[in-house]
């Protein structure tokens, strides 16, 4: 099955209800530490399904990017889509210089750009977590895209708790060694 077919549009409304409750600040902190220690324009959070990525949450220069929470673009014409298939790196130092997204227009707005997928425990994608860049980041590597997967993990915790408590049963508890 293709990565994110199976995401449903309530995953929306779980990061939505996160914003009303505790846990939105444990995300608005992951993206404004993900912004701040890459030196990034902006860090945001999406949900992913097979025909578009919303932007559920942002941190950062919106504006510059295009970026706002609530706006949903085709799937197929997205950095995430591309970094989720294989086709480009998570990191992205230089966007100018990565064949895959050449031809979007957005590359004209995005210098740089890092992501990775926000994954549940039970292994589904619920979307990804991601910062952008106006000019490139040459120094974006391997431990700027570890920092990151450790964020996504917290991201992912923090769905999850929402979802338990929309559901009325606890969610499941994650792997010990997300955690570290």
């Amino acid at each position: 099955m293709e990565r994110g077919a199976g995401v449903a549009s309530e995953y929306v409304a779980v990061l939505r209800q996160l914003e009303a409750a505790q846990e939105q600040y444990a995300v608005e902190q992951a993206l404004s530490a993900a912004r701040e220690q890459l030196r990034m324009d902006a860090a945001y959070v999406s949900t992913i399904d097979s025909e578009r990525q919303t932007i559920d949450d942002v941190v950062g220069d919106v504006g510059a990017l295009g970026l706002e929470p609530g706006r949903w673009v085709p799937i197929e014409q997205t950095y995430c889509a591309r970094m989720l298939g294989g086709e480009m790196p998570n990191v992205v130092p230089d966007t100018s210089l990565e064949p895959a997204v050449r031809d979007l227009a957005i590359t004209s707005e995005i210098g740089s750009y890092i992501g990775v997928p926000v994954t549940l425990s039970d292994g589904r994608l619920h979307g990804t977590l991601c910062c952008a860049s106006e000019k490139p980041h040459a120094e974006l590597g391997g431990k700027e895209l570890d920092f990151m997967k450790v964020l996504a993990d917290i991201v992912a915790a923090r769905v999850e708790q929402a979802q338990g408590r929309l559901s009325g049963r606890p969610a499941r508890p994650r792997d010990a060694g997300a955690e570290a």
